[in-house]
């Protein structure tokens, strides 16, 4: 099975959030994330985030962003994906708003950079996709979302 089947969890899948901000849409996602147990310290999982945003800009154009983390509060590698109702200020590529958010959690073990890189490989090819593109900003539920990816 594929990375992106493999770490996709309909519980940390967020549609149509409300967050008008960076740091809002962030902390939903990481709540989401701790309740499927993939990450314990929410607090922590943010701050390490912040880490890796202030070593460059992870919106990756076309209103996408992808922050990542890697940090010990973290138990199991998984992914958290928001759509925002309406698209929020991110540094970016394109300087364009972004309308999905795919927050990547990964261990702070010697596995982490492996599996980092593999997770990030794996859902950039499907980001670069123009029909995925298109099936995530038109979804109205989680179902969709996951359908996208496949």
């Amino acid at each position: 099975m594929a990375v992106v089947q493999e770490t996709l969890n309909p519980k940390a899948i967020i549609v149509n959030s409300m967050a008008t901000s960076k740091d809002e849409v962030l902390k939903e996602m990481i709540h989401q994330l701790n309740l499927i147990g993939a990450v314990d310290d929410e607090e922590e999982f943010l701050k390490d985030v912040y880490v890796r945003e202030s070593q460059g800009m992870t919106g990756i154009g076309n209103g996408v962003a992808i922050p990542h983390g890697k940090s010990v509060s973290v138990k199991d590698p998984a992914v958290a994906i928001a759509t925002l109702d309406d698209p929020i200020e991110w540094e970016s590529l394109d300087d364009q708003k972004i309308q999905i958010v795919v927050l990547f959690a990964v261990t702070d073990s010697p596995d982490g950079a492996q599996v980092h890189l593999k997770m990030l490989s794996e859902f950039a090819k499907k980001l670069g996709d123009d029909d995925v593109l298109d099936a995530l900003k038109g979804a109205n539920n989680i179902d969709e979302i996951v359908a996208a990816f496949d």
